[in-house]
């Protein structure tokens, strides 16, 4: 069956009514085609985001149906059949029925388009319901209908929280990555806390390195001024064996002869340090071990003991191999057998 088709132009700048006549009550087939101007020109709406349809009845009531961009949105919410036929030309069209029609009478009709958050009225369309012979056989009562826009501003609802859950959503992301990015430049600047003192310890090392090459170097002629610094420099104890007195002259000197009277300025010091420490000696070159108080000489067959067969002293010496006067025991004559000092059944010293 086809519709009545109503044809009008609906100013935007003037509040001239349009009058729309011939539509009658319970009609369901009535389409209003309106073309949005602006003056002698089409209306270009292009970029909309909704078009609604308010219309005002004789008894007070409203109606108000909408439309949007969105064609899902649209598909089961439209009972008015809201259309955009052409937005650069201005053409929107819509139904007259149902509620829009259950009341005889004087209609007051506007086109009100929102986009870019801004709203626009039309002027308004005045269409005239007149009475039917059998209005008595519909029982429908006059009421206000805004059932589409609340499902249209519910969908809208829906979308503008799932706009600010995605917001959230991204604003949580975002501050995971600027965690994420502080937490690994505190990283690197660790890393590179740690590379520069990495780089300290070689820069030590290495000038360690030149040291004892330079000390090495230096070994052909040493000075008591050499073998000092090297003794500050690797923090050496005092007990290590090293010449304490050596003269910066290298010859051999005579230390003269046991009949020499009177004082001398010559003297002879020798290598001194615990014996655990007692270095090889060279042929003919003396040291003596302050813990053991044992006096050894260099030889080609290693270092050899001089003297010192015996010990006597009020303490247990720290040589096993020797005999040990025991002078705090009557100069009682001791031996050790491997684990304590013995006694001699009968021998004693005056």
């Amino acid at each position: 069956m086809n519709y009545k088709q109503f044809y009008c132009q609906i100013p935007i700048k003037d509040n001239n009514v349009k009058i729309v006549d011939g539509i009658m009550q319970h009609d369901t087939a009535n389409i209003i085609h309106a073309r949005l101007m602006d003056g002698a020109e089409p209306f270009d709406f292009t970029g909309y985001t909704g078009v609604l349809i308010e219309i005002l009845k004789p008894d007070g009531n409203h109606i108000q149906a909408m439309i949007t961009d969105d064609p899902e949105v649209n598909e089961s919410n439209n009972p008015y059949n809201i259309q955009v036929l052409d937005p650069a030309s201005g053409r929107v069209s819509f139904t007259l029925k149902g509620q829009a029609t259950v009341l005889k009478g004087t209609h007051f009709a506007e086109v009100i388009v929102y986009g870019n958050g801004r709203r626009l009225t039309s002027a308004r369309i005045n269409y005239y319901v007149g009475d039917i012979l059998d209005d008595d056989n519909f029982d429908v009562s006059s009421t206000g209908d805004y059932s589409s826009l609340r499902t249209i501003l519910n969908e809208c609802m829906k979308i503008a929280n799932e706009e600010i859950d995605r917001n959230e959503a991204e604003t949580i992301r975002k501050e995971n990555e600027e965690i994420r990015a502080n937490t690994f430049a505190e990283n690197m600047a660790e890393l590179k806390a740690y590379l520069e003192h990495a780089i300290e310890y070689i820069d030590q090392t290495r000038g360690y390195m030149e040291q004892a090459y330079a000390y090495a170097q230096l070994a052909q002629e040493p000075s008591a001024e050499i073998i000092s610094g090297i003794i500050s420099t690797l923090g050496l104890a005092s007990t290590t064996y090293v010449d304490t007195a050596v003269s910066d002259a290298t010859q051999d000197f005579d230390a003269g002869k046991f009949t020499d009277s009177g004082p001398t300025s010559k003297f002879l010091k020798v290598k001194t340090g615990i014996e655990e420490l007692l270095p090889a000696l060279a042929n003919g070159e003396f040291g003596f071990c302050t813990d053991t108080e044992q006096l050894y000489i260099g030889a080609p067959s290693g270092n050899i003991p001089i003297g010192g067969a015996y010990v006597a002293s009020a303490t247990a010496p720290q040589r096993t191999d020797v005999l040990w006067i025991d002078t705090a025991s009557g100069n009682s004559l001791k031996w050790y057998n491997g684990s304590a000092w013995k006694a001699t059944a009968t021998a004693t010293f005056a």
